[in-house]
């Protein structure tokens, strides 16, 4: 896992000063080394977490006798394989890493190598003989990539935003779209970004910049697999798919814990199913002698911790287990260093969990396998059930109301705040509505309520929801279930999920690796017919199916629980000046565009105890704790100085091979 940044400037040239600066914001990435390369109007930056060939492979890397350089970040876990292929046409290599197998593949087949690659990877690709630029971001967006075109013949692209904003000319003004999507979903989707000049490079698809500008194409396309895929099942009994199924999970598990012998593989252990089951696999991939490292966070005075459940599992592979207690001190700490992290809001309340959690993984391992995805491949999550609600239902909820029906569920014993969450799902009458309600704390009443400053006019609203919608438009002939999933797979997946394991691991210099998400596989959990998956309120059927022999009996009756982060208590106590403070500043963001009344009755019932507000109060906290610490900051900085010239600064690799087409 790496960091990396580039700039192309077919104008002014680039200038050291501003790689180094680059790689100086991408440093918690890449803490064992960095490098930059200047060649031509292309520059190249580097920071490395060395995992793979350790005392080999510095980056950036260039052929000169192929005219190719290379930033990269990621892993690509059949490179031996794909190393082998080219060794049997006559390559050498020399090195032993991944990255000189990606960049002789790069040089062989430029673009139609993408789908070559069983991996997750982000990187910049110069080509000097063609003055052509290549960006590619793997297929399910595991890794990063941002970029910015802040003047004809210029582009500038990095891991995380941060790197772009050392550039001069890159436009670090508040995109108002990706800031309403943010505070709605706490995520930005599709293309957007926080800041009004910089684009993400969406998941599966890869960006070529010369002198005739930008151009995008796709080298995978979910939905375009999943329908393939639906079509190989055709047929088959539920047998067939649980060992098919079974044996592509194992692989992944397998791909995921290559590395150099001296660089240990852990994993994050929850105790619940998803990462039970990939710890399972790992003992019975390593054999019974192997050292396996496993950890677990919980929370200070939790009654429903998770911990000893990891502990259980942990007992039964053997694993050497570590668990972390995380307090409300933790988060009042850390909640504005995490922001500038993640160039945003901390999404999650377990983000600041996640990131103590990688601090203290990484005393003892550089790479944890995680369980990312499964929930949205293979229907883990309650929502799931409601996919295909019928009419009637719908209507009901609608009629009762969300909080009328929130507080009857309240009484019969269920969580009012998820009740809540899914009344006001099941109350929309279009299906991307209910998509989309299930992933925000708000209703549009609330949020033209607390922030009215913010616009939220029909198209505002609309403009909120459509990438999902366009996701919709393309799924036919499916089940409703099986277009919430995909739906989830290409916005909240991408959005919120991958990019918060990224940075708040990453903010650690610690590399998360996610098997659930192997291409094959999660093209073959979406493909999957619904009773596969999700029986009566149970999601994750055939993944239980897969870890029936292998995980205690109570992880696999346990409901789905998640990280529950006591706020509606930290709030009242140990958070409350901080939330208090930050919600009410002069300079913040509902002070500028909300109703402060508004905010502070809000504010007011939850401290009372009259109601559980933590939810919403999170999504204000979050947003006020990166516009205060991480924005305006920003803002009011002085722009870096624009300079021109620079020298080369690379790692050489001869190489003899024909032109690439």
């Amino acid at each position: 896992m790496c960091g990396i940044g580039g700039v192309v400037d077919f104008n002014r040239g680039v200038a050291e000063a501003t790689l180094r600066a680059m790689t100086a914001a991408l440093g918690r990435r890449g803490p064992d080394a960095h490098g930059t390369l200047i060649d031509g109007p292309c520059g190249l930056a580097h920071t490395r977490l060395s995992i793979i060939d350790v005392a080999g492979s510095p980056q950036p890397m260039a052929a000169p006798e192929l005219g190719l350089s290379l930033s990269y970040n990621g892993e690509v876990y059949n490179y031996q394989a794909l190393r082998r292929e080219l060794e049997a046409g006559g390559e050498s290599f020399r090195t032993h890493g991944d990255t000189e197998v990606l960049l002789r593949w790069l040089a062989r087949s430029w673009t139609a190598a993408l789908p070559k690659f069983d991996a997750m990877f982000a990187f910049g690709a110069w080509d000097n003989r063609r003055q052509k630029l290549l960006l590619a971001r793997d297929a399910l967006g595991e890794k990063p990539l941002f970029y910015a075109t802040p003047a004809p013949g210029v582009l500038v692209f990095g891991s995380e935003i941060k790197a772009l904003l050392q550039h001069p000319a890159v436009d670090r003004q508040l995109n108002m779209d990706a800031l309403r999507q943010a505070l709605r979903f706490r995520a930005v989707y599709g293309t957007g970004c926080l800041h009004q000049g910089v684009r993400q490079l969406e998941p599966g698809t890869y960006l070529e910049f010369d002198r005739d500008g930008a151009r995008i194409g796709r080298f995978h396309d979910l939905i375009a697999e999943t329908a393939r895929e639906r079509e190989a099942q055709a047929g088959k009994n539920a047998a067939t798919l649980i060992a098919r199924g079974q044996q592509i999970f194992t692989e992944a598990v397998e791909e995921r814990l290559v590395a150099d012998v001296d660089v240990p593989v852990g994993a994050f252990l929850s105790g619940g199913l998803d990462s039970s089951l990939i710890v399972a696999a790992m003992r019975r991939a390593r054999g019974p002698d192997a050292e396996v490292r496993t950890y677990s966070v919980g929370f200070a005075g939790d009654p429903h911790s998770e911990l000893p459940f990891a502990q259980s599992v942990a007992d039964l592979v053997g694993s050497h287990h570590q668990s972390v207690s995380v307090g409300p001190e933790a988060y009042i700490s850390r909640m504005a260093e995490l922001s500038a992290c993640r160039d945003g809001p901390v999404s999650q309340p377990a983000d600041v969990a996640i990131a103590e959690l990688a601090g203290v993984a990484r005393q003892h391992v550089k790479v944890v396998l995680s369980g990312e995805g499964a929930d949205e491949v293979f229907a883990g999550y309650p929502k799931y059930a409601f996919a295909g609600a019928p009419w009637l239902a719908r209507r009901a909820a609608a009629a009762l109301g969300a909080r009328n029906l929130a507080g009857i569920a309240g009484a019969l014993g269920v969580d009012k705040r998820r009740a809540l969450v899914a009344a006001r799902a099941l109350s929309e009458s279009r299906e991307v509505d209910r998509h989309a309600q299930w992933f925000s704390y708000y209703d549009r009443s609330d949020l033209n309520r607390l922030l009215p400053g913010l616009g939220w006019t029909e198209s505002a609203w609309e403009k909120t929801i459509e990438n999902q919608q366009a996701v919709l438009q393309r799924l036919q002939g499916v089940s409703s279930l099986q277009r919430m999933q995909t739906s989830d797979c290409l916005t909240w997946l991408p959005g919120n999920m991958l990019e918060r394991g990224d940075r708040m691991t990453m903010a650690e210099g610690l590399e998360v690796r996610v098997p659930f998400l192997d291409k094959e596989l999660a093209a073959f959990g979406l493909a999957l017919p619904d009773r596969m998956k999700v029986r009566g309120a149970t999601g994750k059927w055939i993944v239980r199916q897969w870890a029936s022999d292998l995980i205690p009996a109570e992880i696999l009756a346990r409901p789905k629980w998640g990280f529950r982060v006591p706020l509606n208590d930290w709030f009242r106590g140990p958070m409350r000046a901080f939330l208090t403070d930050h919600l009410t500043a002069e300079n913040g963001l509902c002070a500028t565009y909300g109703d402060r009344q508004a905010v502070s009755q809000l504010l007011s019932q939850h401290l009372s105890g009259a109601v559980d507000a933590s939810d919403a109060l999170w999504t204000l906290l979050s947003a006020e704790v990166w516009h205060q610490s991480v924005y305006l900051p920003l803002t009011a900085a002085p722009r870096p100085a624009p300079s021109q010239g620079g020298g080369p600064r690379s790692s050489l690799i001869p190489a003899s091979q024909p032109d690439r087409p």
